[in-house]
C-alpha cells in the first residue's frame, strides 16, 4: 500500500486538508493559477516539508494550453465547453484563462501510481480517466463526479462505469454530495490516521474503505442509480425540454421554496486487484 493521494480538482483545498490531516502524501492538482496561490499559501508548512506537491495544469484528454472558463460559482470553473455553456445558459459567468493541460497518465509518470485518485474536474473526469488505459498503473480506489447533473440520463451514468470497468474496477459506490457534511470519519480509522473532521460543503468526503455504503457490483451499482432516476422522474421529463423545464423550475421553487435539484453524486470504485 502507498501512502499517496491525487486530488485532481484541488479546488479550495478542502479534501487535500483532510488527506494531510490522515498522514498521506498528497499532489493536488488545480487548473486555476489563483487558487494554486492561494494553496501554496494556506498550506506552505506542508509544501516545505514535502508531504504535499501542488501541480498547476488543467487535467484534460491530450497535453497542451487548455481554455479554463474561470467561474463567478466557486467550483464551477470548467474546460469543457458545453459545461461552460450551460453555466451561462444559468447566468453563471466565467473568464477564459489559458493554462498548460496535461493528462493523468503523464501525472502518475512523472508523480507515482496513487493509493487513492480523486477526481472532480467539471466534465473532464471520465476522459481525463480514459489517458490510464495508455499506462499500466491503476490505483486502488478511484472517486469521480458523475456527470448527472448536466446530463442527467442513464447513458451518461453507464459510459462512466464503463470506462471504470474497462481499467479494471469491479466494486462500487455511488454517494450523494449533498449528505458528505453529514459523514463522521470512523474510529478506529480505516484508511490512514483517525482525524475528527467536520466535512464542508464543496468537500469530497470519505473515500475508500472509509466512503458510506456497501460495495456493489457494477450491476447493482447502476440499478441504484436508475432508482436515483425513477425518484427525479418528473424533473427528468422537463429537463428534456429546456423551456418546459425553466417553467417547471420557477413553479416548483415557488411552492417548495427553493428551486429542485437533481443532485450531485460520486462514484467510487475499488480495484479487482484489492482483497
Amino acid at each position: 500500500m502507498t501512502d499517496l493521494i491525487y486530488d485532481v480538482g484541488m479546488q479550495d483545498g478542502e479534501d487535500s486538508l483532510f488527506y494531510l490531516l490522515k498522514g498521506f502524501r498528497v499532489v493536488a492538482v488545480e487548473a486555476d493559477p489563483q487558487l494554486c496561490k492561494a494553496a501554496r499559501d494556506r498550506f506552505r508548512p506542508f509544501v516545505e516539508s514535502g508531504q504535499l506537491t501542488i501541480v498547476n495544469r488543467a487535467v484534460v484528454p491530450k497535453a497542451g494550453p487548455a481554455t479554463l472558463h474561470r467561474s463567478s460559482t466557486p467550483g464551477w470553473g470548467t474546460v469543457v465547453e458545453d459545461w461552460h455553456r450551460y453555466n451561462l445558459a444559468h447566468g453563471v459567468a466565467a473568464e477564459p484563462v489559458v493554462v498548460d493541460g496535461t493528462t493523468l497518465a503523464d501525472l502518475i509518470n512523472i508523480h507515482g501510481t496513487p493509493f487513492y485518485l480523486k477526481v472532480d474536474i467539471e466534465g473532464m473526469d471520465r476522459l481525463a480517466l480514459e489517458t490510464l488505459t495508455a499506462i499500466p498503473a491503476r490505483p486502488n480506489y478511484v472517486s469521480i463526479e458523475t456527470s448527472f447533473e448536466r446530463s442527467p440520463t442513464m447513458a451518461s451514468i453507464e459510459s462512466e462505469f464503463d470506462t471504470l470497468v474497462g481499467l479494471g474496477y469491479d466494486r462500487f459506490k455511488i454517494v450523494a454530495q449533498d449528505k458528505v457534511p453529514e459523514q463522521v470519519p470512523p474510529s478506529p480509522a480505516r484508511m490512514g490516521k483517525y482525524v475528527p473532521y467536520e466535512f464542508a460543503d464543496s468537500a469530497s468526503g470519505l473515500f475508500g474503505e472509509e466512503a458510506p455504503g456497501e460495495w456493489l457490483s457494477a450491476e447493482a451499482a447502476l440499478k441504484s442509480f436508475q432508482r436515483v432516476c425513477h425518484r427525479n422522474w418528473l424533473a427528468l421529463l422537463f429537463y428534456r425540454r429546456t423551456g418546459f423545464y425553466r417553467y417547471y423550475v420557477s413553479i416548483a421553487a415557488r411552492l417548495t421554496g427553493q428551486p429542485p435539484n437533481l443532485g450531485w453524486y460520486d462514484i467510487h470504485a475499488k480495484h479487482s486487484s484489492v482483497e
